[in-house]
This record gives C-alpha cells, sequence and structure tokens, in this order.
C-alpha cells in the first residue's frame, strides 16, 4: 500500500455487541431479531447519531462506531446501556439482549467506509473484558472523560489482550453505576463540564467512586441517590443498587499460654478487613469501629445490633515457634447461625496463604460474586521474609496507640523491615504514616521536609505494588496538607477504587473536599467514614462539622462536635468550631458562653486566620462572619 494515499486520523472507536446471541438466536430467532432491530431502531442508533457518531459496520449482533471526541463516545455508551436496562425490565429475563460495549481512542486508518489498526482493535478486546451490561474503557479514554462526565470508572488493571502487543490499561463501569449515574440523554448533546474538582463531578464522586463505582447512597441510609443541581444540569433521582453485604471482623484473639502476640493477631485482623474491604459486594466495618470488642466476648447478635452489620467474623490464632493456628467462624447476625468455621494449621510464613483462604471462604459462604479480578487484589501480596511482615505489624500496634515515643518506637520497626526486604510496599507505607504524623503532630522541627519524606515513601510504596490502598491514600492525605487539592483527590480516588472500605482513604476524601470547597461532597464522604468508624477522632469530626456549619446545618454540627468533645476531650479546632455552630444554629447564648471559654484558654485567637485552608474566599468569609458573631 503507498503511505501517502493512506488517510489517518484521531477517533474514539465504540465496539459493541449481544451477550449470549447464539444462544438466544437458538432459542427463538425471529423474537430476537425483531428485538435486536428495535433496539437498533428506536435507541442505539440515533443516540450515535446525537452524539455525533457514525456507525461504521454492524456484524450480526455487533457494531462499530466512530466519534470525534471521547466524551461523546462514553455518553452514547452509558445512555445506550442505561435505555436497554430500561427496557429489558419489561420482558422475561430470557429474551433480553444485554451488550457489553468498548471504547478506545487511536489513530486509525480510513479507507473509504471502513476503518482499521489497533485502535480499532484494542476497542474490540476491551468490548469481550466488559462486565455485561457495564463499559469498558482504555486509559487513554479515562483520561480524556475524567471530570467531564458524572462517572468514575474502577480500575481493571493492565490487560492483555490478543494480538496487541503491549498491556491495556482497562477501567469499567459496572451496571449499577451506570443506573446510578445521570440521564445524560436530556442534554442536547454537549455535555458540562467543570474545571477543579465542585459541582456534579464530585457529588458524583463521593456517591460512586468511594465504593469502587457500584454506590454509596445504601450506606448513608438514604433510598434514593440524589446528585445536586450543578451548572444548570438538573438533580437527578437513580434508583438504589442492591445492597452490599455488611460485615464486621471482630479482633482476633491470642490463646498463647506466655502472650505478647497480641500485635500479631491485631495485624492479622487488619489485614484481613483490608483484603475483605476489595470486595465491591461486600461493606466492612473499619478496624477503629471494632476495637472496642478486643477482650470482650459479645455475641454476635450483639455485635450485629451494635454496629448495624448482618456478618460478624471473630477468631483467634495460637502461634508457635514453628506453627501458626488460625481459628475463624462466619455468624449471620440475624439467624445466629454459623455459617462456616475452620482451623488453619501453617508454618508462619505462609500466613498470608490463610488470609487469601480466610478471604475467599467467607466470600463463598455469603454466596457473594466475586471476579478473579476482585481475588487477586484481595490476595495479600506476602514479603520475602517474614520478620519483615511481623515488624510491620509491631509498628501498626504501635501507630494505633499513637504517642511522640510510640512514633519514635514505630520508625525503628519500620526502618528495619525496609532494610530486611526492600520491596515490601507495607513498610513504607508504615514509615510514610511515621513522617506524617510526625509533622502534623508537631513533633519535628521539619515539618515540610518530613512530610516531603511521607509523599517520596508512598510513591515508593505505590511503585512496589500499585494495588496497595494504603500507599494511595497516605500520598492523597498529604498531598492536602500541601494544599494541592486536585492532586489529592486523584490519589484518595484511586485508594477507594482498590479498597471501598477503607477509613484512612475516606478520612482523606472528606478533608480534600471540604478544604477544596465541596462542602456537600465532604458531608457524603465524612458520613461514609462515620458509617465505617462509628466513634470518629477529633480531626475527623472537625471535618465533618465544618462541613455542616458551611452547609448551614448547625444543629448537626453541634451534634457532632458534642460527641467528640466527650470522647475525645478539650480540643482547641473542636471548642472554636462548636461556638460558630451554634451561632449558625441561632442559638447566640451558647455561642457566647462557647466564646468565652475559648476565649480564656486562648486569648490569642484570630477569626481570620481560622479556617485558612479553605480554598473558596467566600467560605472563608462564611465562617469568619460565624465565629465573628459568637463573640470571637
Amino acid at each position: 500500500m503507498n503511505e501517502t494515499a493512506v488517510e489517518r486520523r484521531l477517533a474514539a472507536i465504540l465496539a459493541a455487541d449481544v451477550v449470549g446471541y447464539s444462544r438466544l438466536m437458538g432459542a427463538d430467532e425471529v423474537d430476537t431479531l425483531q428485538t435486536l432491530r428495535r433496539h437498533r431502531s428506536e435507541l442505539i442508533d440515533p443516540t450515535i447519531a446525537n452524539r455525533r457518531g457514525r456507525i461504521v459496520k454492524t456484524t450480526g449482533d455487533g457494531l462499530l462506531a466512530e466519534f470525534p471526541s471521547a466524551v461523546q463516545a462514553v455518553a452514547c455508551a452509558i445512555i445506550i446501556q442505561q435505555g436497554l436496562a430500561s427496557r429489558n425490565t419489561s420482558m422475561a429475563e430470557e429474551k433480553r439482549l444485554i451488550f457489553r460495549i468498548g471504547i478506545n481512542i487511536g489513530d486509525i486508518i480510513v479507507e473509504g467506509s471502513d476503518i482499521f489498526g489497533d485502535g480499532v482493535n484494542v476497542a474490540a478486546r476491551l468490548e469481550t473484558l466488559c462486565e455485561p451490561g457495564g463499559v469498558c474503557i482504555s486509559r487513554a479514554v479515562r483520561d480524556q472523560v475524567r471530570d467531564k462526565l458524572p462517572v468514575a470508572f474502577a480500575d481493571l488493571g493492565e490487560q492483555r489482550v490478543k494480538n496487541i502487543v503491549r498491556p491495556v490499561r482497562a477501567f469499567g463501569l459496572t451496571p449499577n453505576a451506570i443506573a446510578a449515574a445521570p440521564n445524560l440523554s436530556q442534554s442536547t448533546g454537549n455535555i458540562a463540564t467543570r474545571q477543579g474538582r465542585t459541582g456534579m463531578f464530585a457529588a458524583c464522586a463521593v456517591v460512586l467512586s468511594i465504593t469502587g463505582a457500584v454506590g454509596a447512597w445504601w450506606l448513608l441510609g438514604s433510598p434514593t441517590l440524589i446528585l445536586r443541581q450543578a451548572e444548570g444540569v438538573a438533580a437527578a433521582v437513580a434508583p438504589v443498587a442492591p445492597a452490599r453485604a455488611s460485615i464486621a471482623v471482630l479482633p482476633f484473639t491470642s490463646v498463647t499460654a506466655d502472650g505478647g502476640i497480641d500485635y500479631f493477631a491485631d495485624g492479622l485482623t487488619e489485614d484481613i478487613i483490608a483484603a475483605l474491604g476489595r470486595f465491591r459486594e461486600l461493606s466492612v466495618i473499619a478496624r477503629a469501629a471494632v476495637l472496642g470488642y478486643k477482650g470482650k466476648s459479645p455475641s454476635p447478635v450483639e455485635v450485629g445490633r451494635d454496629l448495624k452489620v448482618r456478618y460478624v467474623v471473630d477468631g483467634s490464632i495460637r502461634r508457635a515457634p514453628e506453627r501458626l493456628r488460625v481459628s475463624v467462624s462466619l455468624t449471620d447476625t440475624t439467624r445466629s447461625t454459623v455459617l462456616w468455621s475452620e482451623k488453619f494449621d501453617v508454618e508462619p510464613k505462609n500466613v498470608f496463604l490463610v488470609q487469601d483462604q480466610i478471604t475467599r471462604r467467607i466470600s463463598g459462604a455469603l454466596a457473594v460474586r466475586v471476579t478473579n479480578l476482585e481475588l487477586a487484589k484481595a490476595a495479600a501480596k506476602p514479603p520475602n521474609d517474614i520478620e519483615a511482615y511481623d515488624l510491620v505489624l509491631r509498628g501498626r500496634d504501635l501507630l494505633g496507640r499513637l504517642t511522640r515515643s510510640n512514633n519514635i518506637e514505630a520508625r525503628r520497626l519500620f526502618e528495619r523491615a525496609i532494610e530486611i526486604d526492600l520491596t515490601y510496599a507495607p513498610a513504607y507505607v508504615g514509615l510514610g504514616r511515621v513522617n506524617r504524623f510526625a509533622a502534623v503532630s508537631g513533633w519535628t522541627q521539619e515539618p515540610i521536609e518530613t512530610l516531603e519524606r511521607a509523599a517520596s515513601l508512598a510513591r515508593k510504596a505505590i511503585e512496589l505494588d500499585d494495588l496497595n490502598a494504603g500507599a494511595h491514600a497516605l500520598l492523597g492525605q498529604v498531598l492536602v496538607q500541601f494544599g494541592e487539592y486536585d492532586r489529592a483527590l486523584d490519589a484518595l480516588k484511586r485508594a477507594i477504587d482498590i479498597n471501598g472500605s477503607d477509613p484512612e482513604a475516606y478520612r482523606g476524601l472528606a478533608a480534600v473536599l471540604l478544604w477544596g470547597g465541596d462542602t456537600q461532597g465532604a458531608i457524603a464522604a465524612g458520613e461514609v467514614l462515620g458509617r465505617f468508624q462509628p466513634n470518629l477522632s477529633a480531626p475527623d469530626a472537625f471535618h465533618l462539622a465544618m462541613a455542616y456549619v458551611l452547609a448551614d446545618r448547625g444543629v448537626d454540627a453541634i451534634r457532632i462536635l458534642r460527641q467528640s468533645l466527650d470522647r475525645n476531650g478539650a480540643e482547641p479546632q473542636t471548642s472554636i468550631l462548636l461556638a460558630a455552630a451554634y451561632a449558625e444554629a441561632g442559638n447566640q447564648s451558647e455561642a457566647e458562653r462557647q466564646s468565652e471559654s475559648v476565649r480564656k484558654r486562648f486569648p490569642l485567637f484570630s477569626h481570620e486566620d481560622f479556617g485558612s485552608l479553605l480554598r473558596e474566599v467566600s467560605q472563608r468569609e462564611k465562617l469568619s462572619a460565624m465565629l465573628k458573631k459568637a463573640g470571637l
């Protein structure tokens, strides 16, 4: 072929086909063809045309289309899948046509009305990777649509596909996430966009991305997901997706006669919680919320009632120099029935195998549909030396009882773990947390440099293990403190994509959305954190309460701040914000009483500096006015 005669152009390519088409045709050929034609003529073809697409060719049950814009192609796919899902509800299950859609963007070769090239081939391969009823896109497409559509794609990792030399990074949108997305067909073809991380995208990012694109409205106790109005796009209400199974993992008990290994049992508990949290079908209560049961023997029914979970995992660990026995059971709290129990006897170096087996068997007992990808994410990445793992568990235990001396000792343990195994990502995450705590707690004379070291350690951990949610969460938390809110949000969303029940990620998410100006998003993230971890720490309560105050919900802020003071004692920022909350709620006498108490303890306080991290000037002014009204 003469190269000068070849026409090339950059395009977004959409490939779609019907799942199980041959089976459907075999069962009822005429009805299947008629249904497919109706879908094409009434929904698929008009939607492609409305989104400036062109159908290149059809292949019986499938089609290939090109678009001048990745945003238009993805919006088209979402509209089609929403429309098909709606149509299928009125049809018998055995007659429903369910599509898979793959989208890529790349350089294509044009010959007449047909198109060729790797860009086309990758789109076709992505379609085969797609979940039925969903959408699967390449990284190039994801980078184009990020911030421009109110949906959050889950990272499916690097995929080896047929006849493509290099791996393809794939991102998926599940049928539940598509159902929860706004109805894009109501627009005239122009997709509303936003710069930054506010408005509709931030709201959707909170309620979709924080649960791995499955949806978190059920966690918030609301029967519907309400996407707030932004930039002229009408608010939409989406139906509820099926609630995920709620589960609590109680602290494993140490039954070794000589004691002294509680940290090992605690660490194993934490790792199992983290592993289970990566399953999108499970909602896992955070470790901090179950620590109160340590050393106690509550009934599963009691735990289910207190934590509002259906399933409870409890277990024990007996460790000898050469053997490790882990006993674990899974109970349905609604029926007080043990669904599964088992004992594992292994060498200590094989503890990671035990963790993987436990998570697999719990998911099996719950009859949860878990894909091989999710199982791969849940499997622990073991260190080369069991001593490194032991050191990390001891370091985590110290960070859970944070004091300056514990932080110093934890640093030593994490540094030793890295010396033993330079490739063990959790050790770098632990050391990064040590540095972050030192900086924010005033335990170093070089806070900026210490935070920079924390960020560097987080990036090193990500380089070693991109599926380590804690590493991404740590990076996001550090970037928040540098005021890099957009990059922080990206890191925290990635952490939640990996582990939809990671409290560290929600903790950082609530902060970045608050300081970045999205108070409603911060409230949603803070309330989800409260669901996983009912007893909020003072900083977490502060972030949620400030978002309440800025959203004119002073009564809710007062409730959260009072609870924080009862649990955590008098804390300067909490006490100051409480005065503003009383003022916002219209309780002037309590506002003045609280202000008087603050002035006695902090005579140099200035309301002009309080909340200086808020990016929006209007919000800083609003908070300052409330403090001034309170008498500060």
